[in-house]
């Protein structure tokens, strides 16, 4: 194993900000007059590589409490460009102009911290021109699709075209429902608003319908438990299924039986109330299918729904939209071509990131089953994983600690991208034969300092427990305009050797989260 560094530095905060030429060291004394600045740090020109060393997992067991050997038959961390390590290529963590920083900061707007306070930040290296910006970055490789300098995917503008096409597509969605309603969304919306009254009725009339039903089911039941099994004079008459009469015919004793009749009554009242049940149901439907315009209040609904998507709610007495998927797509749009501009631009450049890889192997027990399940020899299997990451940066991501009564509070915002991530379970093959993903970027959020800070705190069996409130009626609406959504997003996913295209969650924002460890018995 091989380590290699040849500066590491790591500054006062007051001097973060100083230009490279004026930056020196600081020795004990200096360091130690130093209170509440916070620290700026960089890592230059270093490289890990295992090399020919060898490392063991041990302690792993399968389901059947068995041993897993786990061998890491190769590990390095270098610079972008290493050819997937074998190549010594030279690693940089931040720059003197740009470092990761450590430090207390106070609120100001646009930190995600609270009002008035004061809290812990790690800041990972932040630019701000649009090609090293993670976010405007991530956006546009995702639209690109390919990654950008392989064969056929030279043209920084292909971002663009797609995602002017995508907003092309949402613009013909909403005119064509501006058409549909005469470009008035507001008349539609006071008409839905006149026949959902009528739907809020009749849904009320279904759940007490529903009830009824339950009370006499629950009545019929009982009743049935009550009723003997078989009544008999000169003939018997057999209880029937649950839901069905006595047939009593000519015997006396089972048409004057007090469990009898009881029973039979309440099959009545049951099979009355699911006719009402039926009819208030049917009512219901036809209230959804009252039409305006020869339009059904289902559809119409539908329609206001994608159109508030689009557009954003409606409010006053004009049509607008000047919010929603269109207006973020637009806004999108104008990042894309920006960053797709700086691609252009010669002089635009990647800051360099690292270059990732574990290669590792499992020896484990196997055991043969044939085809009745019988068990037969066990003997002994090596799998191979390993995963890889090119040109992965961490640029622009931030965590935030403070604490109150409840615990430990943090909100945090990771901004990953990788040229590629590939993942394989050979050892020796090609890329046709592994997971490879082209321009993976990962815009993961959590914690809200104003409306859904993440708490971490202690059980009290020492568990430790991760939670984020969930989301109140009070306070929904701030809630879903504010909190920041998370994004993942992969250009191009290609499964041994076949294409699957591009791959994206996008707007994903967790509405409550609590996440606690658990101690395992041995």
């Amino acid at each position: 194993m091989s380590w290699r560094a040849t500066v590491f530095a790591c500054l006062a905060g007051c001097l973060v900000s100083l230009p490279a030429l004026g930056m020196k060291a600081l020795d004990d004394d200096q360091l130690e007059e130093v209170s509440g600045a916070g620290l700026g740090f960089f890592i230059d020109g270093f490289s890990y590589d295992q090399a020919t060393a060898t490392s063991k997992i041990t302690g792993v067991k399968n389901s059947a409490n068995q041993d897993v050997q786990v061998d890491i038959t190769g590990a390095y961390i270098k610079g972008a460009g290493s050819q997937r390590g074998t190549l010594d290529t030279k690693a940089y963590l931040g720059t003197p102009m740009h470092p990761f920083t450590l430090g207390p900061v106070k609120y100001k707007a646009g930190l995600n911290i609270p009002a008035n306070q004061e809290a812990l930040q790690l800041m990972t290296p932040t630019w701000t021109d649009p090609i090293n910006d993670t976010h405007k970055f991530g956006l546009w490789s995702y639209y690109q699709g390919c990654l950008y300098g392989d064969a056929g995917c030279t043209n920084p503008a292909q971002a663009t075209n797609k995602i002017n096409a995508e907003l092309g597509a949402l613009k013909t969605q909403r005119d064509t429902l501006l058409t549909t309603y005469s470009n008035n969304m507001v008349t539609l919306k006071s008409g839905i608003d006149a026949d959902m009254a009528t739907v809020t009725q009749r849904e009320a009339q279904v759940d007490t319908a529903q009830a009824t039903v339950k009370t006499n089911y629950n009545s019929m039941s009982a009743r049935y438990n009550e009723a003997p099994a078989q009544i008999c004079g000169l003939f018997c008459a057999n209880r029937p299924e649950l839901g069905q009469k006595y047939d009593c015919g000519v015997v006396i004793s089972c048409n004057n039986s007090t469990a009898v009749k009881n029973y039979n009554n309440s099959v009545d009242a049951y099979n009355s109330s699911a006719t009402d049940l039926t009819t208030a149901q049917q009512n219901l439907s036809a209230a959804w299918n009252v039409t305006r315009n020869g339009v059904t209040l289902s559809q119409r609904a539908s329609d206001y729904d994608k159109f508030v998507q689009l557009c954003g709610t409606q409010g006053g007495s004009a049509t607008t939209c000047v919010s929603g998927t269109i207006t973020r797509t637009e806004k999108n749009v104008a990042t894309v071509q920006l960053v797709a501009g700086a691609m252009q631009n010669s002089s635009g450049t990647r800051i360099q990131g690292l270059d990732i890889g574990i290669a590792t192997k499992f020896t484990l027990p196997s055991t043969a089953y044939n085809s009745n399940g019988s068990a037969g020899a066990t003997t002994t299997r090596t799998d191979f994983f390993s995963i890889a990451l090119e040109n992965f940066t961490l640029n622009g991501s931030y965590l935030n600690l403070w604490g109150d009564a409840a615990g430990l509070k943090a909100s945090m915002s990771l901004q990953m991208y990788a040229d590629k991530l590939i993942i394989a379970g050979c050892e020796n093959c090609a890329d046709s034969n592994k997971v490879v993903a082209k321009n993976v970027y990962f815009d993961l959020n959590l914690g809200d300092a104003n409306y859904q800070p993440a708490t971490l705190s202690v059980a009290s069996n020492g568990d430790l427990v991760l939670s984020a409130p969930g989301v109140t009626w009070a306070n929904h609406d701030a809630f879903y305009q504010n909190v920041q959504k998370s994004n993942i997003s992969i250009g191009n996913l290609n499964i041994s050797g076949t294409d699957v295209g591009s791959q994206a969650i996008r707007g994903l924002r967790i509405d409550y989260l609590n996440v606690r460890t658990v101690n395992l018995p041995r």
